[in-house]
């Protein structure tokens, strides 16, 4: 009889602790695409947001992976694309999706879309002084 007892405390604690790593779990991934910023405001993690749902093709440096190359994914290190690209087609091309490239409005929020939208802009080549 004592051992069933000692048993059943141990598989309680087994299920406390198993819970407490899910939890923690749970926030660690949500604080990867999420920071916090002021008041209970959250601020959106662009840059994991990119290498999570668009590095796959266009590369986490944006000039694109091999993969990304096969389906002509564009790459966001070329000056001259990002010169005459406006900021609405970027976005455009992210919630609409281009050619093979999906279109992210099923899947991300508005303002998801747009941190991206401005990562992207990021990529950019650094000009040299």
């Amino acid at each position: 009889m004592e051992e069933q007892k000692f048993m059943g405390n141990r598989g309680t604690t087994l299920i406390y602790a198993m819970s407490i790593f899910v939890a923690l779990g749970l926030y660690a991934s949500f604080s990867v695409t999420y920071g916090q910023e002021g008041e209970g405001e959250q601020q959106i993690n662009a840059k994991s947001l990119f290498e999570y749902h668009c590095a796959t093709c266009h590369g986490s440096d944006g000039k694109g992976t091999k993969r990304g190359h096969e389906l002509k994914a564009r790459s966001f290190a070329d000056a001259d694309w990002q010169a005459k690209t406006t900021d609405e087609q970027i976005l455009n091309s992210i919630t609409n999706g281009k050619k093979k490239m999906p279109r992210w409005s099923e899947k991300l929020k508005p303002e998801e879309m747009q941190a991206l939208a401005k990562y992207v802009r990021k990529l950019a080549p650094k000009k040299r002084s």
